[in-house]
């Protein structure tokens, strides 16, 4: 059977499992910490993610007629 070079989508995968991996040991040696956002850091995430939304949105309707 021929060699197949991985698809674009194969060779992604592989490689967010490393970097997940790196992660973890990261986690696990202190290196990384991982919170939950409070609610006042998600209001705010919240309403600079809502404009940059409806701007993709109106672009997309221009670009594509």
């Amino acid at each position: 059977m021929a060699y197949q070079r991985p698809t674009q989508r194969e060779l992604a995968a592989a490689r967010k499992v490393v970097r997940l991996e790196e992660m973890d040991r990261a986690i696990s040696e202190g290196r990384l910490t991982v919170r939950t956002m409070t609610t006042e850091e998600r209001a705010r995430s919240d309403a600079r993610a809502t404009p940059a939304a409806k701007a993709r949105t109106r672009r997309g309707h221009r670009l594509h007629g």
